[in-house]
């Protein structure tokens, strides 16, 4: 079985879209801090900040655990004080 960072672009945006169908905020937090994370090392922050905050808005809404690591993050590139 793959992980979340394992996907190709077109398979995550697949998971993000099944995910959504079916209100699963635990994986949407996992896949939008995938894109984050891919887009952040790629060097683009804007779009990298972007999935971040989308993950990071379903981590506050599931109480998910790694909420406060995403804010850290998005922190870092100036984009939450």
């Amino acid at each position: 079985m793959n992980t979340v960072s394992d996907l190709n672009e077109t398979d995550l945006n697949e998971d993000v879209l099944r995910a959504h169908a079916k209100g699963d905020f635990a994986a949407l937090v996992e896949l939008y801090a995938a894109a984050g994370d891919r887009a952040l090392r790629a060097g683009e922050i804007d779009a990298g900040c972007f999935f971040t905050t989308q993950a990071y808005v379903f981590a506050l809404q599931d109480g998910h655990g790694q909420a406060e690591a995403l804010r850290a993050t998005l922190m870092r590139h100036g984009r939450e004080a």
